[in-house]
């Protein structure tokens, strides 16, 4: 079966879906207002250079300033084997060299190179990510349909995908013919078997790119884009439409006409099928990719044998760790662990290809007895990545089940790309127990004691705390009421945040009121601009102080819990 693309265009956003031989192996999204930024070629302003750590930061336009490394930074020139380079791969960084006579060359200092307030072009390798910014290069490499032009390299270099000798000679000779002798072109793995007519017309192409590049940075002032990256679907035919492409599938009539255009411009025959979509079903649902995008960002993902993963992503890094689950298998331990593993690494290349999950990886998979196994698991993995465009370094299998593996990030992942951190937890996977809580308003409340001057108080708290203080921690309360000599009115508050409780004295007097949101120290109004004493609320749900027999709480007493009463909101100001 050959691979299909989908293409989901509304107004605001377009998201694409790969399939390779019927699987759903990656989605690509692009919103209306957040169009990626990788690829850009801008003119930017030097704002600071930093020579303790040999970089700079770069004014190129966005929210925050972009960070240049001295080795991601030619100058006037540059060299590089491009031989070795693989079209998925951002241009390498400049490393010191050895000098004729044998000796080390170290690269130039970051404060010989640039200074504030210099304008220079880059190319924004990276997205900005989290709190950090773009990351750029003046390694500017321009992409087309068969070749990508790198004017820092007056070189051409070919795809190391290429593996024919003979059809190496073949590209490098049809673009040394034709292409200007200040510019270098890497032939993609695309390229292979292109005819002479489709290579000549990639290199005009990107030759004249470059030169309106060149025009547009002499009339213009940093920071100011010089050219922009084409659209998601634009990109998705230059970058993944191929001989195994057996139609490329789109919803928007609007887009449909653009790809088309586009398509008979730019792409050489044997051209890819675009069909327009015109169900009534939305395309995602009527070829089920939907469901699976759902299913495909949860924590915990399903293994075929009844093993499972957990993923788990931070900002430092990724781990993913590997459970036989409901898998016992039909022999010994042994075999059962490596037959998990082994199914683990496939999907576990596919999770990372689905989610585009870059950075430092740390998969924990199942310990494995032998070192044969071990290789045999290892083998597995690096075969799987074969398919991943991305590139990815590994390292062998510990004695502790643990690889430690990086694969190239350039864009946010699809986690942080379509979720956003819980705005219950802010992103913490946990809250403070409801007891815990309990015995913190309690202790917040001795504390605070001096403020209340003897009158009686209310407290108003998640209606599961309340719980816990009027059913379990009942006597508690009850004891800690006698300690203080005070009443303590309890009230269940919906909507409230379960790490949260307000208190409020009830009596008259000088209003007194405190709330503890989340983790962090009471906040006490100060005196001067407390409001107007506060009308005594009604007692909602008083926790009775039992009998001295009954100082054990409910479960001594064989009493229920009282019913934990409710509010809609907190006790009227003045």
């Amino acid at each position: 079966m050959q691979n299909e693309i989908l293409i989901n265009a509304e107004p605001g956003e377009t998201r694409v879906a790969i399939l390779e031989r019927g699987v759903f192996a990656e989605l690509h999204l692009e919103r209306r207002g957040e169009r990626s930024v990788v690829g850009s070629v801008v003119k930017g302003r030097v704002t600071r250079v930093l020579p303790g750590m040999q970089a700079a930061f770069v004014d190129i336009g966005l929210e925050k300033a972009a960070f240049l490394y001295a080795g991601d930074y030619l100058g006037e020139t540059g060299e590089l084997d491009l031989d070795l380079v693989e079209e998925e791969e951002a241009p390498r960084q400049r490393r010191g060299g050895r000098a004729r006579n044998g000796a080390t060359r170290q690269p130039p200092k970051i404060e010989t190179l640039l200074r504030e307030a210099q304008e220079i072009v880059v190319q924004v390798a990276k997205e900005p990510i989290g709190t950090k910014g773009a990351r750029i290069t003046s390694h500017v490499s321009i992409a087309g349909r068969h070749l990508v032009l790198t004017p820092w390299a007056q070189r051409v270099g070919v795809s190391r995908r290429i593996e024919s000798d003979r059809e190496r000679r073949r590209l490098r000779e049809v673009v040394e013919r034709v292409r200007p002798r200040d510019l270098g072109f890497i032939i993609r793995t695309a390229g292979e078997a292109a005819r002479d007519a489709d290579l000549e017309a990639d290199v005009r192409y990107l030759t004249t790119v470059w030169d309106e590049i060149q025009l547009k940075q002499e009339e213009v002032r940093a920071p100011a884009v010089l050219f922009s990256e084409l659209s998601l679907p634009l990109r998705v035919i230059r970058d993944f439409a191929n001989a195994d492409t057996k139609r490329i599938v789109v919803d928007s009539a609007a887009t449909y006409e653009e790809m088309k255009s586009f398509v008979q411009r730019f792409v050489a025959d044997p051209k890819p099928r675009i069909d327009h979509y015109e169900g009534a079903a939305p395309i995602f649902d009527h070829f089920g990719i939907e469901a699976q995008i759902d299913a495909n960002l949860g924590r915990k993902v399903w293994l075929k044998s009844g093993g499972y993963l957990i993923v788990d992503q931070s900002e430092a890094l990724t781990a993913i760790d590997v459970n036989t689950g409901r898998y016992v298998g039909k022999r010994e331990l042994e075999d059962t662990v490596l037959r998990t593993n082994l199914e683990a690494v496939r999907e576990i290349v596919y999770q990372l290809r689905f989610r585009n999950i870059g950075g430092l990886i740390i998969l924990d998979l199942i310990d494995m007895e032998t070192t044969e196994n071990r290789e045999k698991v290892y083998r597995a993995l690096q075969e799987a990545l074969r398919q991943d465009k991305a590139k990815t370094n590994i390292l062998k299998i510990s004695e502790l089940g643990l690889v430690e593996m990086t694969r190239k990030r350039t864009r946010e992942n699809l986690v942080q790309t379509v979720c956003e951190p819980c705005p219950y937890c802010e992103g913490r996977s946990y809250v403070l127990s409801q007891q815990s809580v309990a015995y913190k308003v309690l202790r917040e409340i001795r504390k605070d004691l001096p403020r209340f001057r003897g009158r009686d108080i209310a407290v108003a708290v998640h209606p599961r705390v309340a719980e816990q203080l009027l059913g379990p921690e009942r006597a508690s309360l009850a004891q800690f009421e006698r300690e203080l000599g005070r009443q303590i009115e309890v009230r269940a508050k919906p909507g409230m945040h379960q790490e949260q409780f307000e208190v409020v004295a009830l009596s008259e007097g000088p209003p007194v009121e405190f709330a503890i949101p989340w983790l962090s120290p009471p906040r006490h109004a100060p005196e001067a601009e407390a409001p107007e004493p506060a009308a005594a609320a009604p007692a909602l749900a008083p926790a009775p102080a039992p009998p001295e027999e009954d100082a054990a709480g409910p479960a001594a007493s064989g009493e229920a819990p009282a019913p934990v009463p409710e509010i809609e909101e907190p006790p009227a100001r003045g």
